[in-house]
């Protein structure tokens, strides 16, 4: 038993050795380019079958419990067009945009299928187009927020989806949690500052990981930090199998 528990720690170790070394040698825009191969490759989320079958069941409670006064919904990073198509079919006026050209033209060719307007935009990488509207609620495609680097950007990020929000309208996000002081994820961060210092990159910072792309776990407080700085106020956490978070722009 005791045998184990050493194992577990070098596997642990070892993991943040590597994802140390990784974050600080690859810039950004090479990490953002893998995550882009990695989903481009999954069949899957390109599926009519996967994007045909509605909200998930976290993502129904949350919509059913704090969007129920909305009528006009952004979704960020639509994906395949999954939840802008369930939006839709539940009575919303959902709009959304992706940065993935593959992901755009099929969202919107499922869209167009299903007699519905075929208008997914394309947004560059942890950016948000130009809308001349606001929307009563915004939802974040699940994994987005977390394949953000760097504090800084995330916050900009959420501050530009606060912009095209009424005061007042809540927000979804999702993402991978883990607690303030886990251990492996600041071994990480150690590991990337001191070869990020040599190569001269952006600070490594706790929670970033890379195991095969770039994510950020999050905890609570760091997440109801950034939440607050980008002028959102968090009003539910739900730490499930999917956790995720609401708040309320302020």
């Amino acid at each position: 038993m005791r045998s184990y528990g050493v194992l577990e720690r070098f596997k642990s170790s070892l993991s943040a050795l590597v994802s140390g070394f990784w974050l600080a040698a690859l810039t950004r825009d090479q990490m953002n380019s893998i995550t882009e191969a990695i989903y481009g490759k999954v069949d899957f989320y390109k599926t009519d079958e996967y994007n045909r079958k509605g909200l998930y069941d976290w993502e129904r409670k949350a919509t059913q419990e704090h969007f129920s006064h909305c009528r006009s919904i952004l979704v960020a990073g639509t994906g395949g067009g999954r939840e802008v198509l369930a939006l839709r079919r539940l009575g919303w006026a959902a709009d959304g945009f992706e940065s993935h050209p593959d992901f755009v033209r099929f969202a919107n060719e499922l869209l167009e299928k299903e007699g519905l307007v075929p208008d997914i935009r394309e947004a560059p990488w942890d950016g948000t187009p130009d809308y001349d509207r606001t929307y009563d609620g915004v939802i974040v495609g699940w994994g987005v927020y977390m394949h953000i680097r760097g504090r800084d950007r995330r916050v900009r990020f959420l501050n530009s989806l606060r912009q095209r929000m009424d005061a007042g309208g809540p927000i979804l996000l999702s993402f991978f949690s883990a607690p303030m002081e886990n251990r492996t994820l600041r071994l990480t961060a150690r590991v990337g500052n001191a070869v990020g210092r040599i190569l001269h990159r952006e600070r490594v910072e706790p929670g970033d990981s890379m195991g095969p792309d770039y994510v950020h776990y999050f905890s609570r407080e760091d997440l109801d930090q950034e939440m607050a700085d980008a002028g959102f106020r968090m009003v539910s956490y739900e730490s499930l199998e999917h956790p995720y978070a609401v708040g309320e722009a302020v």
